[in-house]
Formats: C-alpha cells, sequence, structure tokens
C-alpha cells in the first residue's frame, strides 16, 4: 500500500492506535495510585510501587529485537492488545480480593509487560506506514491522543470509580467494575484494530534479511550506541522532562490530599470532570498545534517554546499548593494551562527521537530503545518522589521540580544546534 493511500484513514488508525497505547500506561502510572489513595496506602509506598510497575518500559529496548525480527507488526499489535484486555481483567480481580500492596505490583507489572511491548510494535508500525513528512505531520496527532488516553484515565475512569464510592459502593468493588470495563474497552479496540489497521508492504520481519535472532540482538544494540553524540541522545531522553516527571508522580495526589496534609482535597469526581472536559480540549490543542507548526517551520524552530511551555506551568503547582484554592472553576484554569503545555511540548520530546532514529536500518528496535530511556527517566524520579514529598511538603516539593528542570534547557540549547533547519517540515506538494 503506497503511503498516499493512508492519506483518507490515517488520521482516525493514528488516533485509535495511540490512544489504545496510552491506556495500559495511564492505568500503571496514573489510575493505580487513585484507586490505592482510595484504599488506604500512603504515599511513599504508592510512589514506589508505580516505580516498580513502570520498569518493563525502561527495559522494553532488550526485547525490542524480537518484535522487529520476528512477525508483522500489525501482528504483534493484535496480539498485545488483546492479552492487554485480558490482564486488565486479573487486575479488576486483584482489586476486588484486596491484594497486598507486592500483588497489586505483579498486577500492574505484566500489565507493563505487554503494553511495553505493544509500543514497540505500534511505534515500528507508525515509522513503516508513514513517510517522514507524515510521520512529522501527525505526530502532534499521535501524542494527543496517546495524551487523551490519560486524560480519560484521570477523567472518565476516575470519575466513575467516584461516582460509585459516592453512592456507597465500597472502594474495592468500586474499582473493580471500573477495571472490568477497562477491559472491555481495551478487547474491542483490539478487535477494531484487527480489521482496521492498514496493511503497507514494508511490514516484514527485520530477521528474514538473515541471521540469527542473537546476531540482530547484538547488531541492534552495537549500531544504537554508535550513534554520534549518543551521550548526549541519552542525557536528553533522561532529563528533558526530570521535574515533569516528579510533578506528574505527585500532583494525584495533592489534589486528592486533605487540606491539613497540604492537599486540596478534591474527590474522585471532581478530579476527574476537571480533568476530562476542560483539560482534554487543552492538550488536543497544544499537542495539534505543535505538530501543525512543526509541519511548517522546522522541529529546531520551536523546541525550545515547547520545553518552554512543557515547564513553566509548574509554577501553578507552587501557587496551588501555598493558597490551596477551593474555587473549582480556578483549580480548572490551571490544569487548562499545565494540560496545554504538556501537550505542546511532549510533541517536541517525541520528535527529537524520531529525528535519533531516522535513516536507520534498525530505526525501529532504536526507537524502541530510546522510549526505553525515556519510561527510565520517568521511573526513577517515582523511587524518591513520594518520600521526599512526605519529607518536605507539597510546596517545596514543587519548588525543587522546578530546579529540576534546569537540565532540559540546557539539552534543548545544546540539540537545537545539531538539528536540521527542514527536519519535521512537511513535503511540499
Amino acid at each position: 500500500m503506497k503511503t498516499s493511500a493512508l492519506s483518507g484513514v490515517a488520521a482516525l488508525w493514528v488516533a485509535t492506535l495511540y490512544f489504545t497505547q496510552g491506556l495500559p500506561n495511564a492505568v500503571v502510572d496514573l489510575v493505580a495510585p487513585v484507586a490505592m489513595k482510595d484504599l488506604g496506602f500512603d504515599n511513599a509506598v504508592i510512589t514506589t510501587v508505580a516505580a516498580w510497575a513502570y520498569l518493563p518500559w525502561t527495559l522494553k529496548a532488550l526485547w525490542s529485537p524480537l518484535v522487529d525480527s520476528v512477525g508483522r507488526k500489525r501482528a504483534w499489535i493484535f496480539g498485545t492488545q488483546a492479552a492487554g484486555a485480558l490482564l486488565l481483567g486479573a487486575l479488576a480481580a486483584a482489586f476486588f480480593f484486596g491484594v497486598p500492596a507486592l500483588g497489586i505490583v505483579a498486577a500492574l507489572f505484566a500489565v507493563a509487560v505487554v503494553s511495553a511491548t505493544h509500543d514497540i510494535a505500534a511505534d515500528g508500525f507508525y515509522m513503516l506506514a508513514l513517510d517522514s513528512g507524515r510521520q512529522a505531520f501527525y505526530s502532534g496527532w499521535r501524542s494527543t491522543f496517546f495524551r487523551l488516553s490519560q486524560i480519560f484515565a484521570k477523567g472518565g475512569v476516575i470519575a466513575a470509580a467516584g461516582v460509585l464510592i459516592a453512592n456507597e459502593v465500597p472502594a474495592g468493588t468500586a474499582w473493580t467494575q471500573v477495571f472490568v470495563g477497562l477491559a472491555l474497552l481495551s478487547g474491542a479496540l483490539a478487535f477494531f484494530h484487527a480489521a482496521a489497521l492498514p496493511r503497507p508492504a514494508n511490514d516484514v520481519p527485520a530477521g528474514t534479511r538473515g541471521g540469527s535472532l542473537f546476531g540482530d540482538f547484538a547488531d541492534t544494540w552495537k549500531s544504537f550506541f554508535k550513534k554520534e553524540r549518543i551521550g548526549f541522545l541519552l542525557l536528553f531522553l533522561l532529563f528533558f522532562r526530570f521535574g515533569e516527571v516528579q510533578i506528574g508522580a505527585v500532583s494525584p495526589l495533592f489534589f486528592k490530599d486533605a487540606l491539613e496534609h497540604g492537599g486540596l482535597a478534591l474527590d474522585n469526581r471532581a478530579l476527574g470532570l476537571l480533568n476530562g472536559t476542560f483539560g482534554v480540549a487543552a492538550m488536543l490543542a497544544g499537542g495539534v498545534l505543535a505538530g501543525w507548526l512543526v509541519s511548517r517551520n522546522g522541529l529546531r524552530a520551536w523546541l525550545f517554546p515547547m520545553i518552554l511551555l512543557l515547564n513553566v506551568p509548574d509554577l501553578i503547582y507552587v501557587a496551588f499548593a501555598h493558597a490551596q484554592p477551593s474555587a473549582l472553576p480556578l483549580v480548572g484554569a490551571g490544569i487548562v494551562v499545565e494540560m496545554f503545555g504538556y501537550g505542546f511540548g511532549f510533541t517536541g520530546y517525541m520528535l527529537y527521537m524520531l529525528h535519533a532514529c531516522a535513516g536507520t536500518r534498525r530505526a525501529v528496535a532504536h526507537y524502541a530503545i530510546c522510549t526505553g530511556f525515556m519510561a527510565l527517566g520517568a521511573m526513577l524520579p517515582k523511587f524518591w518522589a513520594g518520600a521526599l514529598q512526605e519529607r518536605i511538603g507539597y510546596e517545596a516539593f514543587f519548588w525543587w521540580a522546578i530546579l529540576c528542570t534546569i537540565p532540559g534547557f540546557w539539552l534543548v540549547a545544546r540539540a537545537r544546534r545539531t538539528l536540521p533547519a527542514d527536519f519535521g517540515k512537511a513535503a511540499a506538494r
């Protein structure tokens, strides 16, 4: 199938594919911590569980050559989506039976392994099915729907649990029902993609070019670490979001915590409403606008504004922690600004990874390695974020996170020097 033939349907399958990719990530990173808070776990335990459960996304590069070398990416997508639906059902049972933190880690870890494998296949399929111009054009669309799945989780899913709990359904039962619904949704998306994804002619196993699987694995890692400026690339992947990921780990706990503990005392319904309405619109606007601007002017022109908008909204959390506002419209306005900035800024991060992997025979596997380091950068701060917040309080913690944004600004200043001016621009028609 020629890439031009995808123009009428690419927007649909890119949107649903990346919504599906983001959903398990949202369950592990966003929904499970709120559920655990409802079930009585403290902040330090919650963020530590989230960190360990995130580990498969940091290690997925270890098996990315397997996905790249065996079978078609399209088949991997369906298989991992179907397996993920079954595992979400198992996680529902874990909440129903009230298993301890270690059991929840095991269930979340299994979801994450399957989801990380799906990431490899989905990102590879995206790179194979679209040319570089369309990859840039749909980058904002793609990252928006990835994040939209997270907003759906923070908005609709958490709000649904809140409604059930407000109607005197026990927390364990309420979260079980919610996770059953997530499992059914995931299964439906799996069967939709089995029918709706295109079949690009270049979606073939890399292993068919000859050589053993072990040889493919060794070649993938050797060629990745031979990249020009590999040390800088690794620093970029680990520290571009260093402040934002720490705030992301703590912010849902901050919104829910009692006033006497420094939080805003929002219930799940209010938190879900604010994240799932205006937050969705802001995220869409930020991601789509970023992709459109890059397709017109190139990534180099917009990379600094992207990191600026990613990090400046951190000041909102400092203000909220200091004043502890009770007015939902004010809190909602802060969430809108934060979501817009994230949608705009994260697009630049994803595009820089595409730039780092473009033009190589192992581009799919190299991209998986990059996203593994991205996940490592998101995982490590969670080990200390909850404990640090409990020790110094929310306001001081948010100031700390702002200081942690400084390395990202330095990295962007250096990255812009070597970015081609036309990278990300849509091809002239």
